[in-house]
């Protein structure tokens, strides 16, 4: 649902956009929703981002304390056993 809102925007972007709005044949407000919505994707994969490094960081502080529970086998008990019934199957 649209509701209307007065932005203004300055006379140097205003000159740049009408021949963009013009080429696609679109109204100069279609072309600033579609501005805003493309603004509002990049900064929302920005933050996706943002969250991801952040927990590769906390990852990796912890791997120390992973790898060790991997090396005594205390991680992944039930999927290790099932591993290494199938190994011993490949063997047999």
């Amino acid at each position: 649902m649209s509701q209307p809102t007065t932005i203004t925007i300055s006379a140097q972007v205003l000159a740049e956009l009408e021949p963009v709005a013009a080429e696609s044949h679109e109204s100069i407000e279609a072309v600033v929703n579609a501005a805003i919505a493309e603004y509002l994707r990049a900064l929302k994969k920005r933050q996706w981002r943002e969250q991801l490094a952040k927990q590769y960081e906390e990852l990796a502080a912890m791997w120390k304390e992973l790898a060790e529970d991997l090396a005594e086998e205390k991680w992944l008990v039930v999927e290790n056993d099932s591993l290494s019934k199938f190994e011993q199957s490949l063997a047999g």
